[in-house]
């Protein structure tokens, strides 16, 4: 079972923890035992000094024998110790007190120690079990000198449980320590892990909730830098992803109204051939315009193969020097095409005036302002559209007499899919036409403006840079 990023990075961190504490614990308890057994030999190693004094003042006769016992005694009771001297007659080891070399049952290991300690070396060992006591001693040798020579051997035996039981109590508090370390690292550590597994998560509830098609703000920045990153880069990526959303619905947009138009010319001509509104001769030329448009559809469905398979959503222009009065004599023929209504159009424009535009975008604006006018107007509409020139711009107007809109929806009127309120009658529209004719506008370096009264008509006007 896959494990969350928060438990794998609690657990990592744990283990590691744990680890580390348990050998720096091991290693403490190690180099204070080390410690103590260390002070113990000193210890040990000075009473055995002064042990060899006493026995040098015994060799010159300044103490007798007993009382070189008392203090050996003295010693031994102070510390509860068992101390010993060995010293070495013609070659021959002899007890000076109380420990019995002849015992056979001896420890064995007494027997090597004392032929190192004879060879002039010391001797310590930290935990020995002796047969001799019956428990395990702290046992410690050295030799006895006298001026060069080496006259014996001087063996302590120190009980274990004291520096043991000292052992133990720090160790214990090492442990204890230990833990409670443990413990309030692990709560950090907890705690960090949270606040680094956080903006990861979010980043995953953040990436389903995309996919799910919701709405996200930007998600901020954590304290890690590293971090940082990875939302930054998340929240580019939904920028984008909302950027090329926009750019899709905003193509998808312009492709349905551009398809639309020359679908409205089609349509009008069939139905008008259909219902014996043209015939004879002007059959001919419909079927000619019907051939221009389905050659429009043909072409922009070229366009729309190829942007898309290339991923380019974007609109751009491709600018050409052309007469405005043909094409707009051109979307005046094939708007004329309404049986339902009675159009009027009435065109101001000179033969010579130039543009230097996309002739296909223009098209476009045009038609939509037409198909507006149009739509949202009585049986009977009377369009006017004038082309000028004045100073160094050129200006291209549309004015109807339509249904008209009221002033305070004037603002709104070129924002995605609004519709005009005042509306009584149920246009069809997605409310997307003025907002794709201001962008082509504005693309074109261009602005637009537009005025109109209830139930007298609207006016959009059209500056083009020259």
């Amino acid at each position: 079972m896959n494990r969350s990023i928060f438990s794998k990075l609690l657990m990592t961190n744990l283990y590691i923890l744990f680890g580390l504490i348990v050998v720096l614990s091991l290693a403490l308890s190690f180099l204070y035992s080390n410690h103590i057994y260390q002070l113990e030999k000193e210890r040990l190693a000075d009473m055995a000094l002064k042990t060899e004094s006493l026995y040098s003042n015994w060799e010159k006769g300044l103490i007798v024998e007993t009382k070189l016992q008392d203090y050996m005694d003295a010693m031994a009771y102070v510390s509860k110790s068992k101390l010993y001297i060995l010293n070495i007659d013609n070659g021959n080891i002899k007890n000076l007190k109380g420990l019995d070399l002849a015992n056979e049952d001896l420890d064995d290991y007494l027997y090597e120690d004392l032929k190192d300690i004879i060879n002039g070396k010391e001797v310590f060992r930290n935990s020995q079990y002796t047969e001799t006591f019956d428990t395990r001693m702290i046992f410690y040798g050295r030799p006895l000198i006298e001026g060069d020579q080496i006259k014996g051997a001087i063996i302590i035996f120190s009980p274990i449980s004291s520096v043991s039981r000292n052992i133990r109590v720090m160790v214990t508090i090492i442990l204890s320590i230990s833990l409670i370390s443990m413990i309030i690292v692990g709560v950090i550590l907890f705690v960090s892990a949270k606040k680094i597994a956080k903006p990861i998560k979010l980043v995953r509830d953040s990436a389903l909730k995309i996919a799910n098609g919701e709405t996200i703000e930007d998600i901020d920045n954590s304290l890690y830098s590293e971090l940082n990153e990875l939302t930054d880069a998340f929240n580019y990526m939904k920028s984008e992803l909302i950027r090329i959303e926009s750019d899709k619905k905003a193509f998808i947009s312009m492709i349905s109204h551009e398809v639309k138009t020359p679908l409205t010319v089609i349509s009008g001509y069939l139905e008008a051939i259909h219902d014996g509104v043209i015939d004879g001769s002007e059959v001919t030329e419909a079927l000619d315009i019907i051939y221009q448009e389905t050659h429009r559809l043909t072409q922009l469905t070229k366009d729309i193969v190829t942007k898309t398979s290339n991923k380019d959503l974007e609109i751009y222009l491709e600018p050409t020097i052309f007469k405005l009065r043909p094409l707009l004599e051109d979307i005046i023929k094939l708007s004329s095409v309404n049986i339902k209504k009675n159009i009027e159009f009435t065109l101001s424009c000179e033969q010579n005036i130039t543009i230097y535009a996309d002739e296909n975008k223009i098209r476009q604006v045009l038609s939509n302002l037409i198909s507006n006018s149009i739509k949202y107007s009585n049986h009977s509409v009377n369009i006017n559209i004038y082309c000028f020139v004045k100073e160094d711009s050129l200006c291209l107007q549309v004015k109807d007499n339509g249904i008209g809109i009221k002033k305070v929806y004037l603002e709104k009127v070129f924002q995605k899919y609004y519709r005009v309120r005042n509306i009584s009658e149920p246009f069809e529209g997605s409310g997307l036409g003025l907002s794709i004719v201001k962008k082509l506008i504005e693309l074109h370096k261009g602005k637009i403006e537009i005025s109109s009264e209830l139930k007298k008509g609207t006016t959009v006007t059209m500056w083009f840079p020259l």
